[in-house]
C-alpha cells in the first residue's frame, strides 16, 4: 500500500451538478423593520432541517453524474455512495462503477471536527492512494462541474445565516437566506444563497461564491423530491457553472437507509482493497446485494 501525501492536480475534471436556468431570477423580499433577530433565527433552524434531510443518515446511494460541457461534449459516471452520519465523525466511501476508465477508482472522506475533512483517492491504474491538500477541495471533481468539497456534509454549527426575505420558484414559495462559513471554520466557498422549501425543508437552488464572486448554481428538481422515512432527498438536481458553459445533472437510481454500517468499512484498507458490491453486503442486506456487480448503462 502507498499513499501518497499530496496531489499535485486534480485527478480529473468534474462534472458538473446544477442547472442554471437562464431566465429565472428568485424573487426577494425586503425584511421589515424589528424582523431580523427573528427571521435569523428561522432562517438558522431552516437550514439545519435542510442540511439534516441530505445529510443525518447512514445510506447506501447508486447515482449518475451526466455532464455537459461548452460544444456539447458529454460524460456520464456511475457511482456509489456508502455514507455514515448518525455518529460523528463521519464517514463517506464513494466507488465509480463506470466508465471502464474510472471503474474502481474510490474516495474516502474522512470528517473533522476542529479542521476540514480528510480526503483519500485511490487510483487502480497506479494502484496507488493520494491525499488531498486543504486547497484541492475546490477542485474539480472528476470531470464534473462539483468540487471535492461538494462532497462533504454540512452542518448548522459551522455557518452564520442570515435571513434574506422570501422568495418563490418552480410555483413553489421558499425561504431566501445567505450562508457563510464561521471564521474558524474551513470552506472554499465565501458563502451560499439558497431558497428553501419550509414544509419539507427542501434547499431548491443554492448560489454558491468564491472570491466573492457568483461562482455555480445548484437546482432542485421539486418533481423529483421522494420521501424516504422522515427525509425528503432529492432524486434529480443539477449544478450549473455559467462562466464554463457547463451543467453536470445528478439523478439517483436507489437510496438506501442502512442503519448499521461498520466504522470499519472507511479505512484506506477497504478503499484500495474492497469494492461496491461488498460495501453493500457490509452495510446490510438488500436483494441488490444479490444482484451481479455489473454497471449499467446511463439513464435517459
Amino acid at each position: 500500500m502507498r499513499v501518497g501525501t499530496w496531489l499535485r492536480r486534480p485527478v480529473a475534471a468534474a462534472a458538473a451538478v446544477l442547472l442554471f436556468a437562464s431566465g429565472f431570477v428568485a424573487v426577494a423580499s425586503p425584511l421589515r423593520a424589528g424582523e431580523t433577530p427573528d427571521a435569523d433565527a428561522r432562517a438558522r433552524d431552516l437550514v439545519d432541517r435542510a442540511f439534516q434531510n441530505l445529510y443525518a443518515d447512514d445510506y447506501v446511494q447508486g447515482l449518475w453524474l451526466k455532464t455537459r460541457s461548452r460544444g456539447g461534449n458529454e460524460m456520464a459516471r456511475q457511482l456509489q455512495i456508502t455514507r455514515k452520519q448518525s455518529e460523528r465523525p463521519g464517514k463517506a466511501m464513494v466507488r465509480f462503477l463506470a466508465p471502464y476508465a474510472v471503474r474502481h477508482t474510490a474516495i474516502l472522506v474522512l470528517e473533522n471536527d476542529d479542521a476540514s475533512d480528510d480526503q483519500f483517492v485511490f487510483l487502480p491504474a497506479a494502484q496507488r492512494t493520494i491525499r488531498l491538500s486543504a486547497s484541492q477541495r475546490a477542485d474539480s471533481f472528476f470531470g464534473t462541474d462539483l468540487a471535492y468539497e461538494d462532497l462533504e456534509p454540512k452542518y448548522v454549527t459551522d455557518y452564520e445565516v442570515r435571513s434574506l426575505g422570501t422568495g418563490r420558484f418552480a410555483d413553489l414559495d421558499c425561504q431566501h437566506v445567505e450562508i457563510r462559513p464561521r471564521p474558524e471554520f474551513e470552506s472554499t466557498y465565501d458563502r451560499m444563497e439558497s431558497c428553501i422549501e419550509a414544509e419539507r425543508a427542501i434547499m431548491l437552488w443554492t448560489d454558491f461564491y468564491r472570491r466573492g464572486k457568483f461562482l455555480k448554481r445548484l437546482e432542485i428538481d421539486p418533481a423529483e423530491v421522494r420521501p424516504v422515512q422522515e427525509r425528503f432527498i432529492p432524486f434529480r438536481m443539477t449544478m450549473s457553472m455559467p462562466q464554463r458553459d457547463s451543467e453536470t445533472v445528478v439523478e439517483t437510481e436507489s437510496y438506501e437507509l442502512r442503519p448499521e454500517i461498520p466504522e470499519t468499512l472507511f479505512s484506506v484498507f477497504n478503499l484500495e482493497s474492497g469494492d461496491a458490491k461488498r460495501d453493500r453486503q457490509r452495510a446490510g442486506r438488500s436483494p441488490a446485494d444479490d444482484a451481479p456487480d455489473v454497471a449499467a448503462g446511463p439513464p435517459d
